[in-house]
C-alpha cells in the first residue's frame, strides 16, 4: 500500500516536470529570438559590442528545460518499473 502511493507521486511528479520543461522551452526560444533582435540592433554609446546579459538568457531556461525533461523522462520510467 505504502508503494502504491509512492508510485503515485513518481507519476505526479513526471507530469509536473514535464510540464516544466515545455514553460522552459518556450522562454528558451523567447529568449533566444530576444538575444537574435539584440544582435542586430544598432549599438549603443553604453554598452559598445556587448549585448546584455539578460538577452544570454536562452542559455539557462534551454538547460532547465532539457533538465526538467529528463528528469521527467526519469521518473516516468521509475514509474514504470514495480
Amino acid at each position: 500500500m505504502i508503494f502504491g502511493t509512492f508510485n503515485d507521486r513518481l507519476w505526479y511528479f513526471a507530469l509536473v516536470f514535464g510540464g516544466v520543461s515545455v514553460v522552459a522551452m518556450v522562454i528558451a526560444r523567447h529568449s533566444w529570438q530576444q538575444f537574435q533582435n539584440a544582435l542586430k540592433a544598432p549599438l549603443a554609446w553604453d554598452n559598445g559590442d556587448v549585448p546584455y546579459q539578460r538577452d544570454w538568457d536562452f542559455r539557462y531556461w534551454r538547460r532547465m528545460g532539457r533538465l526538467a525533461a529528463m528528469l521527467s523522462i526519469f521518473l516516468s520510467v521509475l514509474w514504470l518499473i514495480p
